[in-house]
């Protein structure tokens, strides 16, 4: 993080005491109110990788018992890379996640052929290989090998814009001026449970319609904060 009394992005600017503010406020609330699932408890990228293709566009509740499977029945990248892919497809197929199959055995046997086995630690690298995106590979990174990245999805993309009084213009993972102030925003200390905690902040409190305002643990720092119905400032689209 670069070390400035303000960060800025275009016309939205963050004062250092509200980034220390918002900084506390995500990792506390965390603390107490974060979700459960496996693979925010496992610190190898493999497992990450694998939970990454699968979250892609999907519940995390839907995941949960295919993930445990696949990491069990296939512990390692070699040992995906040789899975049957047919066979993969058919146990999918009842969760709706059929494709899956075919990038988790393709983007195996890739890291087989081309990195001998193992997760690369490099965003370009990881963002093209099947199935994982620029999202995934910023998570893997992140979640995998603790770098202080941003995890920008449309939910943790939703609780920044509306902070810092941001438009919104087009899918939050590729709005470039987003990216640039969130990576300004990720701690170098716990940015796992930072990500993480506006992640489960959008899905708690900042929903996309009707944001429960008066329960979020970053309504003092928010640009688009309601009290009891009572609109304080709302985001205004910019042309």
């Amino acid at each position: 993080m670069v070390a400035v009394k303000n960060i800025n992005s275009g016309s939205n600017t963050i004062q250092e005491h509200r980034l220390l503010n918002l900084r506390s406020a995500v990792l506390n609330w965390f603390v107490v109110n974060c979700r459960v699932f496996p693979w925010r408890q496992a610190t190898d990228p493999y497992h990450i990788f694998i939970a990454e293709i699968l979250l892609r566009q999907t519940q995390a509740t839907r995941v949960t018992k295919p993930y445990l499977e696949l990491v069990a029945r296939y512990p390692n990248v070699q040992s995906l890379s040789k899975a049957n892919t047919a066979e993969l497809r058919s146990w999918f197929k009842p969760l709706g996640l059929i494709t899956r199959a075919n990038y988790l055995v393709q983007a195996a046997q890739i890291l087989v052929e081309q990195y001998g086995g193992k997760i690369p630690n490099d965003l370009k690298t990881l963002s093209i290989l099947p199935g994982i995106g620029i999202y995934g590979a910023r998570a893997i990174l992140c979640l995998g090998f603790g770098e202080s990245c941003p995890m920008v999805d449309e939910g943790s993309g939703r609780v920044l814009r509306r902070v810092l009084d941001m438009a919104s213009k087009g899918p939050a993972y590729s709005d470039s001026r987003l990216l640039k102030i969130a990576e300004s925003i990720v701690p170098k200390q716990s940015p796992k449970e930072f990500n993480l905690g506006l992640i489960d902040i959008a899905a708690a409190c900042c929903h996309p319609r009707e944001p429960s305002c008066v329960k979020c643990p970053l309504v003092d720092v928010c640009s688009h904060r309601q009290y009891e119905g009572e609109i304080i400032q709302q985001p205004v689209e910019r042309q």
